[in-house]
């Protein structure tokens, strides 16, 4: 949320950067309005209780004199009859100037690009591009090596939704340790937060009211998280920090949901789904600090792309296509070689103050000044896209992965290859079936399993 000095003094700054990022301009205009009559009632209230007072005062003197007290006992009713109207009208100006106010975005770094996601800005590329023709997708890769099912997972759940098994899944989970390890060595305190999180939460990270139809939201009104960057920013809610104990870095891997309203065509697989995983970083700091940390931490995003040996390019986006909470953004992108072109993987964003007034997370300076703290949050990555291009970009010609080295001693295996499979009815009799794979040593091994006769009808 923004501070409301902010829109007081320079509403048409804020206006140019609502029309900029998409939003109504008359949403400023609307508070501009309401908080000057809520600023005018509530000095027209404070003078009465002011007033008030000096009655109250009047009062005793005058009964201590033995003096007439019924003018000055009419008077102090009247007062308080007024008080009483003026006051929740007061609460319901503030009411409805907080509610327009949590659907004004925060203010963009003025050097972006203005516009949509069509003026995003490329910053740099990185790793050479797969050269194969006709190279396969993930989901052509996976359901071939028997690591990918989307039909039984649509069988189960619907759309948007998958199932990793065997060494897909284990290339998952390779992943995320992997990342994980990574983010502790460079001094992330890991994080398992709740899953599930109360409105006021949600609401703390900008991610209610104005995206509502985003989330899932349960029968006693409990929000399922989106990306652990809510439950994990909110920690510190309506506490005040130290100076000393800043900077706080938290990293965390989760489930995240999104609604997701649609998919488009050619998006198929691990794309645009309900349920996927993610390993979130979350910094907490000074206001002075937080656009090196920015810098920081898409930088650590960046080192594990370059790990994982993964062709990247790095984008700036524009007012139209940031984050609602960001002030500035930087997305990374995967290369696709069956799509034939990069897809986001990592979102890093600066939120400056704007969700810490939103939570109340203040900290105490050295001079006892309370101030609010600055939030950050990026993908440190996020898994399913992470896994299209880990699968599509080592694709080998026979139709095998290569696994990126990096990942070896959390897999087991260096490579995923096509497994044969028993022959049916009578050629499988007197058959042997020849499963040959790769350990982390990369040798070779081979077992002979027998296989079976086929039962008689």
């Amino acid at each position: 949320m923004l501070d409301i000095k902010l829109i007081r003094e320079k509403p048409e700054e804020v206006k140019r950067n609502n029309k900029n990022r998409g939003y109504d301009e008359k949403l400023v205009d609307q508070v501009v309005e309401l908080d000057k009559k809520w600023r005018r009632l509530k000095g027209e209230d404070d003078n009465l209780r002011a007033e008030r007072n000096k009655v109250s005062k009047d009062i005793s003197e005058a009964k201590k004199q033995g003096q007439d007290t019924n003018n000055i006992l009419n008077r102090a009713k009247e007062i308080a009859e007024k008080l009483e109207t003026n006051e929740k009208e007061e609460r319901e100006l503030k009411g409805k100037v907080d509610n327009l106010m949590a659907l004004i975005p925060n203010m963009y770094t003025k050097d972006a690009p203005i516009g949509g996601e069509e003026k995003n800005k490329e910053l740099l590329k990185w790793g050479k591009l797969l050269k194969i023709k006709n190279p396969k997708s993930h989901v052509e890769l996976g359901e071939k090596l028997g690591i990918l099912d989307i039909k039984r997972a649509v069988k189960l759940a619907g759309a948007g939704f998958y199932i990793l098994q065997g060494q897909g899944a284990r290339l998952q989970r390779a992943l995320v340790q992997f990342m994980l390890d990574f983010h502790n060595k460079n001094g992330f305190t890991e994080i398992n937060p709740p899953q599930l999180v109360n409105r006021k939460t949600a609401f703390g990270t900008g991610n209610l009211p104005k995206f509502e139809d985003q989330l899932y939201t349960t029968r006693d009104e409990l929000v399922l998280i989106p990306t652990a960057e809510v439950p994990v920013t909110n920690i510190y809610a309506d506490e005040v920090l130290k100076e000393k104990d800043l900077p706080k870095k938290f990293c965390s891997f989760t489930e995240c949901f999104r609604t997701e309203a649609g998919k488009h065509a050619g998006e198929e697989g691990l794309f645009r789904l309900h349920q996927f995983e993610k390993v979130e970083m979350v910094y907490i700091c000074k206001p002075e600090d937080s656009w090196k940390f920015l810098e920081e931490m898409t930088g650590n995003s960046e080192k594990i792309l370059k790990a994982l040996e993964i062709p990247y390019r790095k984008i700036v986006l524009a007012t139209g296509d940031a984050g609602f909470s960001s002030a500035k953004t930087y997305d990374l992108e995967v290369w696709s070689p069956a799509m034939n072109r990069y897809l986001e993987v990592a979102s890093c964003s600066n939120c400056t103050d704007f969700q810490a007034r939103r939570m109340n997370t203040k900290y105490q300076a050295i001079n006892n000044e309370l101030k609010f703290v600055h939030t950050l949050n990026g993908s440190g990555l996020a898994l399913p896209r992470l896994m299209i291009s880990i699968l599509e970009n080592n694709q080998q010609a026979d139709g095998s992965i290569k696994i990126p080295k990096v990942l070896w001693r959390y897999t087991g295996f260096t490579e995923i290859k096509p497994i044969s499979v028993p022959l049916s009815g009578k050629q499988n009799k007197g058959k042997e079936i020849k499963l040959v794979y790769k350990e982390k040593t990369g040798k070779k091994k081979e077992k002979i399993k027998k296989a079976k006769k086929p039962k008689k009808k």
